[in-house]
């Protein structure tokens, strides 16, 4: 129906059927990212039937040790609330069963029926889960890799929604009640994009037979903006802060303008395995083997949001040496100093990592909602040949438009 799209992935590869039912939305409060994520943690604990964490257990339980869980993601300026289900297939169970018809009524239940009473989600699972967040989100300043990227994200981002990660941050906690979860529940409900994922061993008319069981309406399409966009600066922004770590932390951002539905992206994501993707790459071998400059030298890149970056984990004293290699690697690729055999290498790796993560039914499923979230088709057979078309002259057009922005500096060293 509309607004509400099924994609199916037969195969007789796996031994379980996995399902995926994502809510996505374009989000316009920043408060919400956080209120998703504790929507999230709420959605996957109990349900007016399994009213307890351990309720819900016992029917995992008994649907075969099933694994159940729930995710928040972020595609640019899309966010999605994900419920995700791990079963066995029926046909390696003994007997007569219809596993795949009661793993959609579990879900059914923990999708359509929260613990909402009087338009207020439960009062001690909501505050169980509030403070489990808080402790989370709290936790997360200790892994001082992911503070440093924040940091760089707060400093390279104009706009906040796209500053903030997306499992929300701690300030947001206090304005959260149980009154106002249980009204964005029923804002997700009914007004987000809903994708539909099943891979497995199953026919269409068994799943369409069994998804009767859920409720789901028809609402209005939403043209769902995933692009993130912002202009490029003429100047870099440098920020440096000061903590007692064992490893300072150096990351760089740029800005990457290239179209995540164009032929470019094969020659985008070549240039960034060539660059800091991989162990093959020019930062782990000029940064860390060859100049032992640092504990790790990578680079990724995100298409949705158009942007780069350069992680680093090195001593403090190493700071301009280290932006000075990394300087001299982009504009080796700039001006198309690229060896033809590393990278002959680095495409045979990529090719390879994508035929055996194939062999992942959570890959499979991955891929299948992003497809049906941008409307890009592509076989395996096309990426293989996107990937393998790309020429050092193309890997050095693309970094020709890497522009640096940011830079980003958690100094460890003496305080």
């Amino acid at each position: 129906m509309d607004g509400v799209n099924l994609t199916l992935k037969p195969t007789k590869k796996f031994k379980t059927n996995q399902i995926l039912v994502s809510f996505t939305t374009n989000i316009k409060n920043h408060q919400e990212i956080t209120a998703r994520t504790l929507l999230a943690d709420l959605l996957e604990s109990t349900s007016e039937h399994y009213s307890t964490q351990r309720a819900v257990a016992l029917k995992l339980s008994e649907l075969y040790g099933a694994s159940f869980g729930t995710s928040v993601s972020r595609y640019g300026n899309v966010y999605g609330l994900n419920f995700i289900i791990n079963v066995v297939n029926d046909q390696y169970l003994p007997g007569t069963t219809n596993v795949l018809q009661e793993t959609f009524a579990f879900l059914n239940e923990m999708i359509f029926s929260p613990q909402i009473v009087d338009g207020k989600f439960a009062a001690d699972a909501f505050q169980i889960q509030k403070q489990n967040l808080e402790a989370f989100l709290a936790s997360l300043d200790d892994n001082k890799q992911g503070k440093a990227l924040t940091g760089m994200n707060a400093l390279y981002f104009h706009d906040r929604l796209q500053q903030i990660p997306a499992v929300g941050q701690i300030a947001d906690i206090g304005g959260l009640s149980a009154a106002n979860m249980a009204a964005l529940y029923h804002k997700m409900i009914t007004e987000d994009q809903i994708n539909i994922v099943v891979s497995g061993h199953v026919k269409e008319d068994e799943v369409v037979s069994a998804l009767k069981v859920m409720p789901f309406t028809a609402r209005k399409k939403k043209h769902l903006s995933l692009i993130y966009t912002q202009a490029r600066s003429p100047q870099v922004k440098n920020k440096s802060e000061k903590e007692k770590v064992s490893q300072s932390k150096l990351n760089l951002a740029y800005n990457l303008p290239i179209a995540y539905d164009s032929q470019e992206r094969f020659s985008a994501m070549v240039f960034n395995e060539l660059f800091g993707g991989s162990a093959l790459s020019l930062l782990f071998q000029n940064v860390r083997e060859k100049n032992s400059l640092a504990y790790y030298a990578e680079s990724d890149m995100d298409l949705f949001r158009q942007d780069l970056w350069v992680q680093t984990g090195i001593q403090a004293e190493n700071k301009d040496k280290v932006l000075q290699v990394v300087k001299q690697q982009l504009a080796a690729l700039q001006t198309g100093q690229i060896d033809k055999e590393q990278l002959k290498k680095i495409k045979a790796s990529m090719i390879n990592s994508y035929i055996a993560r194939a062999d992942s039914q959570s890959v499979a499923l991955s891929r299948a909602l992003g497809a049906s979230l941008t409307g890009v088709l592509t076989s395996e057979k096309q990426w293989i040949s996107g990937v393998d078309a790309v020429s050092a002259k193309d890997v050095s057009q693309i970094a020709q438009k890497a522009h640096l922005q940011a830079v980003y500096f958690l100094d460890g060293g003496i305080q």
